[in-house]
């Protein structure tokens, strides 16, 4: 096999440097290859591939001698990893390539995407890469909010995860703190640097400040002088020797402080513990480590306080035990995308290296996907964001939020591959439905994936579902008869189920989120979801000018259905409209109290995404609510009482204690109950008894 890689990158970048090594060293045994570098320094190219392999500095001759490998049936395409751009910049390899995949895929070769992850979320550069990821055989992506935006592939950790020691840190004491910081973002406040020097002197780490992208150095240099560390400078075009000290100096390191994905990820895979105090609102550090399991990594400081940082920071710096056992979960999943690369490649060597995973079940989920108003989605991204130790995970996107023709080829697409998922034996399609449209559209693959012989859970969502149910029981019954197993969200839908199904197995399993970034709190209530009466909003209007407010702001976030509830708005009152689910997510780290005074749920993400971001929550008892919020972890009032509602609101904004003791009864509830941690172990198990 000729194995066809652009191996081009930030050469100034130790961590490029590192993910395109990793994803070569799984390649080298597997042909022969042809790696593209460009005008990469004298050296970058040895470092990556040894002698037997070919390098081209011509785009255009190593283009050439693809295509004619792959007319002969000889050529494969393994796209590079790291950061994408799905914007039209961005789209050059994606659409240069086309040709040649194509004449890979008419001789029946793989073409491979693992490790990359993207920026700039662009819609239709979007739907100009869907040709290139439609012939691509295997897409494994570092975050699953990538994946979730494509539509395709899933998620696995980032390949610099799988370098470094295997036992990292044993009881060692560790003597230093290393800081870097991008070149590119804001200078830290002085509370970050004021909390980073007391940290250091209370647990007597010796601060170093180092250079693993070239360009950062000024920045670096910056960090030493202010923070009375020693500056450890970049070394000159030697990669190796200058990686190679970095890692020695990891191996020293407690906590690493950094806003450089790869600094922190080098760093753990050397025993450090990763902290990254943000002067930004990026998501690229959370979303990339969550995929690895290890979550809460950063912290935007942008107003936040040297006390609240400083305490961030110890935590982060406590946490190894639970990062250790989160990057050998995640090494052994790269392994497990390792074997099944080289299956693709060469099964004649398949056996040997991918045996120990080669029974692990898989996971596929069947709904919606990305950035879509709704928690069913949120609760599918998360879902894909876990890194399940047993099961790994794919989507199978049978709608994306659009209509017409559009959402209807998108559905039969999802219909034309369910045959195609995977051993009968090994493979769980796990469809998620609501009520209406959605219970028929995905209700149907359901029973065509039990007709096929697979192994099915029905996930219920959706607020009406009770009523649904009661409408439509013929439907219900022959829908949810398909199901192995129904797991329902609220002992109501739960009743429902049984009522029309006596004999199905239905289990009672909360939503679960993740933990929120700690934030200072401001004055601040929420809402968040669709602006309707079945959502309360006329009530909490009315409520809202009762309380008489002073200070407080109310913002209602959500997509704006009926449009009379929000035209004439008291002093205070903000409507944001809809927002994407980060930006919702940092409002309620920002917020204090959050509010949904529902007339109708089933069980809201929003209050459990609440909790966890240690609001105060009012919301009524409705639906699944009740079990979440009651025993004084929220605060429940009647549906439709504006005076009941004004009163909750008016306690909490005016009696601090009350408001601090209901946020930790929250946090607390949801931590017990709520959390990934211990939910998600749940859901597996229950995933996993179906295949019995």
């Amino acid at each position: 096999m000729e194995i066809y890689v652009p191996g081009i990158g930030q050469y100034d970048n130790i961590g490029d440097i590192i993910l395109r090594r990793r994803l070569l060293r799984w390649l080298e045994p597997l042909g022969r290859l042809h790696v593209f570098v460009g005008n990469a320094p004298a050296g970058y190219a040895e470092s990556l591939v040894g002698p037997e392999h070919v390098v081209y500095r011509s785009f255009t001759a190593w283009y050439r001698a693809a295509l004619a490998d792959a007319v002969r049936g000889k050529a494969a395409y393994v796209f590079k990893p790291g950061e994408i751009q799905i914007t039209f910049a961005g789209l050059k390899e994606h659409l240069s390539t086309l040709p040649l995949l194509a004449a890979i895929k008419l001789r029946r070769k793989p073409v491979i995407r693992v490790g990359a992850g993207a920026r700039g979320f662009e819609r239709i550069p979007k739907l100009l890469m869907q040709p290139s990821l439609a012939m691509t055989d295997l897409i494994a992506w570092r975050d699953a909010r990538t994946a979730a935006f494509l539509g395709r592939g899933e998620v696995m950790p980032d390949l610099a995860f799988g370098e470094g020691e295997a036992e990292p840190r044993g009881d060692e004491k560790r003597s230093l703190l290393i800081v870097s910081m991008r070149s590119d973002r804001a200078i830290p406040s002085d509370a970050w640097f004021a909390a980073v020097r007391s940290f250091a002197d209370d647990r007597e780490l010796d601060v170093v400040s180092v250079v693993q992208v070239e360009r950062d150095a000024e920045r670096s240099r910056l960090l030493a002088d202010r923070l009375g560390g020693r500056y450890h400078e970049w070394s000159g075009d030697d990669h190796e020797r200058h990686e190679r000290e970095l890692r020695e100096l990891y191996q020293q390191t407690s906590v690493a402080v950094s806003d450089r994905l790869h600094v922190l990820i080098t760093a753990v895979t050397e025993g450090a513990a990763p902290f990254a105090p943000l002067v930004d609102d990026s998501d690229k550090i959370d979303r990339h480590f969550a995929a690895a399991g290890i979550e809460g990594v950063s912290l935007p400081t942008s107003g936040v306080s040297e006390g609240v940082i400083r305490d961030a920071l110890a935590k982060a710096a406590d946490s190894w035990p639970r990062v250790q056992s989160a990057l050998a979960t995640a090494r052994t999943q790269l392994e497990s995308v390792q074997a099944r690369v080289t299956a693709l490649l060469r099964p004649d060597l398949a056996p040997a290296v991918s045996a120990p995973s080669a029974a692990q079940p898989t996971v596929w989920h069947v709904g919606r996907k990305g950035e879509i108003a709704g928690g069913m989605t949120q609760v599918v991204n998360a879902y894909l964001s876990w890194p399940f130790g047993t099961v790994r995970q794919r989507l199978l996107v049978s709608r994306n939020g659009t209509k017409g023709l559009s959402g209807m080829a998108l559905f039969a697409s999802a219909l034309v591959r369910t045959p195609f998922l995977g051993r009968r034996d090994r493979t769980i399609v796990a469809v998620h439905l609501s009520q209406q449209g959605s219970f028929v559209r995905e209700g149907l693959i359901l029973r065509f994936a039990k007709r096929l012989g697979y192994s099915t859970v029905a996930h219920l969502h959706g607020s009406s579902f009770v009523d649904f149910a009661a409408g439509s029981p013929a439907l219900v019954r022959k829908t949810l008869g398909a199901a192995d197993v129904v797991v329902a969200l609220s002992a109501e839908t739960k009743a429902a189920v049984l009522g029309l199904l006596p004999d199905a197995r239905v289990e009672l399993v909360p939503n679960a989120v993740p933990e929120g970034r700690a934030r200072a709190k401001e004055q601040l209530v929420v809402f968040g979801g669709g602006v309707t009466r079945r959502k309360g909003v006329d009530v909490l209007v009315e409520a809202w000018k009762r309380a008489e407010p002073d200070g407080w702001e109310l913002h209602i976030a959500g997509p704006i259905i009926e449009s009379d509830l929000v035209t004439d708005l008291p002093e205070g009152v903000s409507k944001p409209g809809a927002l994407e689910h980060d930006a919702l997510m940092t409002l309620l780290e920002r917020s204090t109290i959050a509010v949904l005074p529902s007339r109708d749920e089933a069980m809201p993400m929003f209050v459990l995404e609440a909790l966890a971001r240690k609001n105060a929550v009012i919301s009524t008892p409705v639906g699944g609510i009740p079990g979440v919020l009651g025993g004084g972890a929220g605060v429940l009032v009647t549906p439709g009482d504006a005076d009941e509602l004004a009163t909750a609101l008016r306690t909490l904004m005016d009696d601090s204690s009350e408001l601090s003791t209901v946020s930790a009864a929250g946090f607390d509830r949801f931590s017990s109950e709520f959390s990934a941690d211990a939910v998600y172990p749940r859901v597996e198990r229950l995933w996993l008894s179906v295949l019995d």
